[in-house]
């Protein structure tokens, strides 16, 4: 299979390029402007069938020639996350929208697209969601991968709306709800907690690049919205902070005057990927044991180098 994957070098492309490239039969191309460098991206670009181009989603002339040349094109790249698209309209706009219309345009009639849409889209929902409940967001973000969605969907894409993702990757986020709440747990050993019964469902960012592998290879491949997620992982934010102090003691302040830039407050249903075969397998513990490891040793050495 050759893949393209655009935003290849962020906190989940990366580590889906390394899981695709376990298969010596697949071929992947990686797309993207590198803003954060590549150092970090070393060991996975030293693959014998992982290559990168570093270019802009705007690049018609560019990116052209390498979406004809995939079976597959997994389209990541956008600028993630509530708070960022707030600090970064224009740039915002111009990837998350124009790049998404590009990579539509150039996609042909043969070929699979999937693009990484998200929960948030959902908006603030007292019913369970599942693919057919109406979208409502209530952030630039969330209404940014809403209109992907619609514009993907000119060419029968497979649009992936992830649960809210945590774990390690070789470019770890912390900004990540649960990878925030560990890292200051650790360093800070206390949480403020706003919206404390906000509920949302999680998953590891294994589980999604084994989901993102799985339904690539589907031979029924449908098009539409999928809801991808843990449903074990269903919890309120006083649930991630209970979880977390029970493997580390810290203080836990409520606050009940703020609120989430995106009011994510949902149940999702998750039937219809559990219908097509796919089931999360990352064990929880054993994830927050990695990353209280991670934070852990950061925090040491900084506390040793000074």
């Amino acid at each position: 299979m050759k893949y393209l994957i655009t935003g290849g070098l962020g906190y989940l492309g990366i580590e889906l390029a390394y899981h695709l490239s376990k298969d010596s039969e697949n071929s992947i191309i990686i797309y993207d402007k590198a803003v954060y460098g590549v150092e970090y991206a070393s060991y996975v670009l030293n693959r014998k069938n992982i290559s990168l181009v570093v270019g802009d989603i705007r690049d018609e002339e560019r990116l052209t020639p390498l979406i004809k040349k995939a079976d597959t094109i997994i389209h990541l790249a956008s600028l993630v996350g509530a708070p960022l698209v707030k600090k970064r309209p224009i740039e915002s706009h111009e990837t998350n929208i124009l790049g998404t219309e590009l990579v539509t345009k150039l996609v042909g009639e043969n070929q699979k697209l999937l693009f990484a849409s998200t929960g948030s889209t959902y908006g603030k929902v007292e019913d369970i969601c599942t693919e057919e409940t109406p979208i409502s967001p209530l952030s630039a973000y969330g209404a940014h991968k809403a209109r992907g969605e619609e514009i993907v969907s000119a060419k029968n894409a497979l649009s992936m709306r992830f649960a809210t993702v945590y774990g390690l990757s070789f470019r770890t986020r912390d900004d990540l709800y649960i990878n925030n709440m560990v890292k200051k747990a650790l360093v800070d050993r206390s949480v403020v907690l706003y919206e404390q019964y906000a509920r949302r469902t999680f998953i590891h960012i294994h589980d999604i690049v084994r989901a993102v592998e799985f339904f690539s290879l589907d031979n029924n491949f449908q098009s539409g919205p999928l809801n991808i997620g843990d449903p074990n992982l269903a919890l309120t934010k006083l649930d991630v902070c209970e979880k977390i102090a029970s493997l580390t003691e810290f203080h836990i302040i409520s606050n009940e005057y703020a609120e989430d830039m995106d009011q994510r407050d949902y149940e999702v249903s998750y039937d219809k990927m559990l219908s097509k075969g796919f089931k999360c397998i990352m064990e929880f513990d054993l994830a927050m044991n990695g990353l209280l490891n991670y934070y852990e040793s950061l925090f040491q050495a900084s506390y040793e180098n000074g």
